[in-house]
């Protein structure tokens, strides 16, 4: 009796331990990582504390670490009043591998498409010539300053590492434009 017992015990604890997986509904965001694969970014940021300003969206080109002297960077010849409390700048796919297409979107003010010209870059293992490119945002700066850049978001190209023969685009900002090749850097002025 002890035995039988013994052993309804352990199928009672045993079937406590079960566990089961389960369906979720499906939300808004579940989406983001197929996007992402596809090559949609989108980054939004809180641009409420400068609503009813003046604004100005610049893209400022890097080659070598140095400023391009003649790449378009104030992106409109004019400045436009803030009036959204949210900016997005996002990513989308391009037909051509040496453009970029990007979205500036300021919620209830402005939508603006346009495209950056890319660069190869050599892949010496591979002997071959690629376009690999990243996005990431900055981390917003505090306090906002009148009349000063503020960098929002860079658009990165991979470099080829000769010591590991792969192309990457990794580590912090800082490490990521210390070895890009090419790469543009987005954001706002406000007065």
């Amino acid at each position: 009796m002890r035995t039988i017992i013994t052993i309804i015990l352990a199928l009672v604890a045993m079937t406590g331990l079960a566990q089961e997986i389960k369906m979720n509904e499906i939300a808004i965001s579940d989406y983001i990582p197929l996007l992402n694969a596809k090559g949609y970014q989108a980054y939004s940021f809180d641009v409420s504390a400068i609503k009813g300003r003046n604004v100005e969206i610049y893209c400022r080109e890097f080659v070598n670490r140095k400023e391009v002297e003649d790449s378009p960077r104030l992106l409109f010849p004019y400045y436009f009043e803030a009036r959204g409390d949210k900016l997005i700048i996002g990513f989308l796919p391009s037909e051509t591998d040496s453009l970029a297409q990007y979205c500036f979107s300021w919620e209830n003010t402005l939508s603006y498409h346009s495209l950056l010209k890319l660069k190869q870059i050599y892949w010496e293992s591979e002997n071959k010539y690629i376009y690999s490119y990243r996005s990431d945002p900055f981390e917003p700066t505090s306090p906002l300053e009148k009349e000063t850049f503020i960098p929002l978001v860079y658009y990165s190209s991979f470099w080829y590492d000769t010591e590991d023969k792969v192309t990457r685009c990794c580590g912090s900002i800082a490490d990521i434009i210390k070895r890009s090749p090419h790469y543009y850097i987005m954001g706002i002025k406000f007065y």
